[in-house]
């Protein structure tokens, strides 16, 4: 291993211990489909927010604020088993058998 290599390893699982890793924190490309579907689902939620009462309002938030956390809820669940199904990999290619080889 390179000699930058290990400094910029030791540096990530320093981060990690520390508690300093985020790993849905990611800067978005202004030009990405996912920016421009973001503009376009927050033009779509003000044009129905003008179009309703006070309560309606409310409720609107409320939904949405309910599939931000269960969005959220799913994205952890998946980064931690994409965690796992890596760990078993990595366990695997260590020490993994072959039928066919010594």
């Amino acid at each position: 291993m390179i000699v930058g290599q290990e400094v910029t390893t030791a540096m990530k699982l320093q981060d990690l211990y520390y508690g300093n890793v985020i790993p849905c924190q990611h800067d978005v490309r202004k030009d990405s489909d996912y920016a421009k579907r973001s503009i376009e689902l927050l033009e779509l939620y003000d044009a129905l927010e003008k179009r309703l009462s006070a309560d309606d309002k409310k409720l609107l938030n409320n939904i949405t604020d309910m599939q931000g956390m269960l969005s959220e809820t799913m994205a952890a669940e998946s980064y931690i088993q994409g965690f796992r199904d890596c760990a078993e990999l990595i366990i695997d290619v260590m020490f993994g058998r072959s039928e066919n080889l010594k």
